[in-house]
């Protein structure tokens, strides 16, 4: 998001501004849901069978165990509700927010959110479907924030929504996409293509299995376009539908020493598998 310039937003608000921005609101809206609509992928009636696990490295066997009950439908899709906090900028106050999420790996998701309290409400959506990658934001729902697509929101994208796989845990099992190699006792890399996109994903568990950090290379043009360190910590956990998730996550990048831009907080409060 780009900060928002107040003359330009008094033009914005004008006649047949408004009528067109609302117009084109309403166009891309439609979109989303069409998208979203498209991702809801439902099971195919396989259930979990902690056989299939057994030749994994060792924390990638303890996350997926401890993840999949056995028995459980084995999900293509998650729904996601959230609340939390993001940084719109380094050096601002994070600013509280709401959202829900769709993800479904590696065909897409989609992330809507909307900022709460105070004067300054955007809302929006980021995603990835179809191929490409889209960011959308509004303020009030009606004035244009930020808009960006193309290649390099495309790429990003990609590397985005192949790390947030360890939320929706079958999409992570052998012979769905992704293949996983190990690191040490206590981490594994799991490999995942999306689009354009190859990332590697390492994994650092506990003891029991539960996920505490991913890290990968992922595509950003905020410190200039390349690729930079993105890392995301996980904590908590929420049970649905056989499965365990982490339900707090903390993530942004690390350009370098002392250059970290930790721009998101959130806390889930459902998860719907499919």
């Amino acid at each position: 998001m780009s900060p928002v310039r107040w003359p330009a937003l008094a033009g914005l608000l004008t006649g047949g501004a408004v009528a067109a921005a609302a117009s084109a609101r309403i166009v891309s809206e439609r979109g989303a849901r069409a998208a979203w609509d498209e991702l809801a992928l439902q099971g195919r009636g396989e259930t979990f069978d902690p056989a299939v696990v057994a030749r994994l490295p060792a924390p990638a066997r303890r996350f997926l165990l401890r993840a999949i009950q056995p028995g459980a439908p084995l999900a293509r899709s998650v729904e996601l509700r959230m609340h939390g906090e993001i940084r719109l900028a380094p050096g601002r106050d994070p600013t509280p927010m709401r959202a829900e999420q769709i993800l479904a790996p590696p065909d897409g998701c989609i992330w809507r959110a909307r900022t709460v309290g105070g004067p300054m409400r955007i809302q929006g959506f980021d995603r990835y479907a179809r191929g490409q990658g889209e960011m959308r934001w509004l303020l009030w729902g009606l004035v244009p924030v930020a808009r960006a697509t193309g290649s390099d929101v495309t790429r990003s994208a990609a590397g985005r929504l192949a790390m947030e796989a360890v939320l929706l845990p079958p999409s992570l099992l052998p012979g769905r996409g992704s293949t996983w190699e190990e690191v040490d006792d206590t981490q594994a890399r799991f490999l995942t293509t999306v689009g354009p996109e190859t990332v590697v994903t390492t994994l650092e568990v506990d003891a029991e299995g539960r996920p505490r950090r991913a890290s990968a290379m992922r595509w950003s043009d905020a410190a200039g376009p390349g690729y930079a360190l993105f890392v995301v910590d996980l904590g908590g956990e929420l049970e649905s539908g056989g499965y365990r998730i982490p339900s707090r996550i903390e993530a942004g990048w690390q350009f370098g020493p002392g250059n970290d831009f930790r721009f998101f907080r959130a806390t889930l409060e459902q998860a719907v598998f499919r």
